[in-house]
């Protein structure tokens, strides 16, 4: 897609709102060499604006955390809450007002082909970048250049009962799609109200991540990897994919209603007792801790989903029409860093982007059972796929929402046609993008 058409296209979603994501800006010098080796009051009197997501738990953490960085820089931070519509007219607007912005992964192809992000390559070295999980940078590079640097970068993990698997005589979790499959089967009990899962087919973006799960683990690809020009959905591993989901509602392993489950539904039901299996992100662990809430409080295990699954990041990219960019630079290292990461592991127990920081974070924590799970959720992102992304991402995850929820609802049933129309769609909407 051309840059005209994608700004026009950016200003309709200023215009009415429909943007989904919310961005967070970093900011630094002038200067747009590499930043110089920071020191104390390097960057005194220089104010660093970042957009957050307003309210949100890791822009609260930081908030938490930003005077280490102003005390080592001598520069002022300002996390700023603000909608998508406000950073994306800030940025259309050429302001600067934003120095760094916390993107979500889907939006970096968007951002960077319209120069809303500055490319990194240069400013970070080597022996920093090898220290990131393969899926991590992954996530955010566009066009074989880097746009930003994640701080989180996760996917669904395959939550269970660890009671109910030992009632029906399993004696480990789930590591490869038939025991995933042949043990929800086992493990539903319909007259108790317990099924072994929920696979999602819900139309809407969220049941689209699970299944890009389940895409990659029978070794297809919704975008092709080696050309991003091209669709790869129309492939017998689309199809067998679909025909593996199809016999969770055909036996009876899932409710039927799970054709209009989203991930907050598979939340809901498993908290209350009613799968033995859940694939959900990192934050539901938590969760499953809190008696208030759960009815499975200390009958909950965590293991990474079997063979593969999908990670999408949240990052920090630098404005390039900041007015401190050196700044802007030095904060999404230090942001970025390992010891910083393996602290924010370790609050959250979420996956850490960095290999050295999921050591530190597992060494750290003192309750077992945390420190299993997140050895589960680190491998996790280690196995984990970053899928090619294009600059109308959305649409693209939009008409394959659609395939989804007519093959689950049952709508039709030859499932090769199916994938093959829809590929046909993907292929005509991906190539306006071009």
């Amino acid at each position: 897609m051309k840059k005209k058409t994608l700004q026009k296209m950016f200003s309709v979603l200023v215009c009415t709102g429909m943007a989904a994501s919310l961005l967070t800006g970093c900011g630094g010098s002038d200067s747009e060499g590499k930043s110089e080796e920071s020191g104390e009051g390097k960057f005194a009197g220089q104010t660093l604006t970042v957009s957050v997501e307003d309210g949100g738990e890791y822009a609260l953490w930081y908030e938490s955390i930003k005077d280490e960085f102003e005390k080592e820089t001598g520069a002022t931070v300002n996390l700023e809450g603000a909608s998508n519509e406000a950073v994306l007219s800030e940025a259309m607007a050429k302001s600067g007002y934003y120095d760094v912005l916390t993107v979500d992964g889907p939006l970096i192809p968007q951002w960077a082909s319209l120069g809303y992000l500055m490319p990194l390559d240069e400013y970070m070295e080597e022996e920093e970048l090898n220290d990131f999980y393969d899926a991590a940078l992954n996530s955010v590079k566009w066009d074989d250049q880097l746009y930003c640097m994640p701080y989180l970068v996760h996917g669904p993990v395959l939550y269970y009962r660890t009671d109910l698997l030992e009632e029906a005589g399993f004696d480990h979790a789930p590591s490869t799609v038939e025991e995933y499959f042949e043990m929800s089967k086992a493990m539903t009990d319909e007259e108790n109200g317990v099924y072994g899962t929920i696979i999602e087919g819900k139309q809407e973006a969220e049941p689209v991540s699970e299944l890009m799960d389940k895409l990659f683990q029978f070794g297809g690809e919704l975008i092709s990897s080696e050309d991003p020009s091209k669709i790869a959905f129309h492939s017998q591993e689309t199809v067998n994919t679909f025909e593996y989901i199809m016999k969770f509602y055909d036996e009876g392993a899932v409710p039927q209603e799970s054709s209009g489950y989203n991930n907050g539904d598979v939340q809901n039901m498993f908290l209350q007792g009613q799968l033995a299996f859940a694939c959900n992100w990192p934050y539901m662990w938590k969760m499953t801790k809190d008696e208030d809430a759960s009815k499975v409080s200390g009958k909950v295990g965590v293991v990474a989903q079997p063979v593969a699954n999908a990670v999408w990041s949240w990052s920090f990219g630098v404005n390039p029409d900041s007015k401190n960019k050196d700044l802007a630079i030095e904060w999404c290292k230090w942001a970025t860093s390992s010891e910083t990461i393996a602290r924010l592991s370790e609050n959250f127990i979420n996956p850490a982007v960095r290999k050295s920081s999921a050591e530190e974070a597992e060494a750290a924590i003192t309750d077992p059972e945390d420190a299993e799970v997140l050895k589960a959720m680190n491998q996790s992102l280690a196995q984990g796929i970053a899928p090619t992304l294009s600059t109308n991402f959305s649409e693209l995850r939009d008409r394959v929402s659609l395939t989804l929820n007519r093959i689950t609802t049952k709508e039709v049933t030859d499932i090769p046609k199916e994938v093959e129309e829809c590929a046909q769609d993907l292929q005509e909407i991906l190539d306006e993008a071009q």
